[in-house]
């Protein structure tokens, strides 16, 4: 429900009542005044008047036990907390599967730092392969690409048969991403003149993750962990905002209540001199 509230309406200023004449206005027969040269006057003070009266009735309201205010800052309390059940939801879910991978080394590592890159290794019976991409500009000139392409190699050949059901299409994704990872580190590594790492093993490639259960990659990123890490900023941020809200809608009642002596004085006042124009 909190996705779909509506957005706080600003109303820090008044807005004007209509005008006599306007449709759902004030259509009664406005007196004119006996003396022609107070015309003028006396109809700012009519226009006071109906100004000082709206903030009357808002300021009466304001201070109402059931108002505008109240109700939408009881949506806005409904929507936090359904803000804080997602949090507890998601700091309680189950931490995900993981499933060891044998120690299979990876052979082969060839990086070739000619335009176009490329890079290849093996692991098992796959051998993968990465080419840069090669564009060309106006002039004629090659553009090299920072992404890899891979050409070859199936990283769902690399899951183990043992591999529980539940598990072998999340670790195929992961080995499918890790590998893209590894890619780009050993091209890299050639590129900024580094050594290429030693004795890696599949198992390297997705090592479980001691925070959700779920794997990391090559480089140690665990995509479960920022997936939940961007939601639970998500909905922490969601919260903040609709508190900020709730916060400006109760400032915003407290305001009008406290105009409610102010609002009577001016529309007494105005009243008053309108009266006096009127029966001279």
């Amino acid at each position: 429900m909190w996705k779909r509230l509506f957005g706080r309406r600003d109303e820090t200023e008044t807005p004007a009542p209509p005008p006599p004449d306007a449709p759902g206005g004030d259509t009664r027969r406005q007196k004119p005044a006996s003396d022609p040269a107070m015309q003028g006057r006396l109809d700012a003070l009519r226009r006071r008047r109906d100004m000082a009266a709206y903030d009357l009735e808002r300021s009466e309201a304001a201070r109402r036990p059931d108002n505008a205010w109240r109700e939408r800052m009881d949506l806005l309390d409904q929507s936090l907390a359904t803000i804080k059940a997602d949090l507890r939801a998601l700091e309680s879910e189950a931490r995900s599967g993981s499933f060891p991978l044998p120690e299979t080394p990876v052979t082969s590592i060839n990086v070739n730092p000619r335009e176009p890159v490329s890079v290849e290794f093996t692991i098992s019976a796959e051998h993968f392969r990465w080419e840069e991409e090669v564009d060309w500009d106006q002039r004629g000139g090659p553009v090299v690409r920072g992404l890899l392409r891979q050409r070859t190699g199936r990283a769902a050949a690399l899951v183990p048969a043992e591999t529980p059901p539940g598990l072998r299409d999340a670790l195929a994704r992961h080995l499918e991403a890790s590998t893209s990872v590894f890619a780009h580190d050993l091209r890299d590594r050639v590129i900024n003149g580094e050594p290429l790492p030693q004795e890696v093993t599949l198992a390297d490639l997705a090592r479980p993750c001691p925070e959700c259960g779920g794997w990391r990659d090559w480089r140690g990123h665990c995509d479960a962990c920022a997936a939940r890490a961007f939601r639970r900023q998500t909905l922490q941020g969601e919260a903040t905002r609709i508190a900020e809200e709730r916060d400006a809608e109760e400032e915003d009642r407290y305001k009008w209540a406290e105009r409610l002596p102010v609002a009577r004085k001016r529309l007494a006042d105005a009243e008053s001199e309108i009266a006096q124009i009127e029966q001279r």
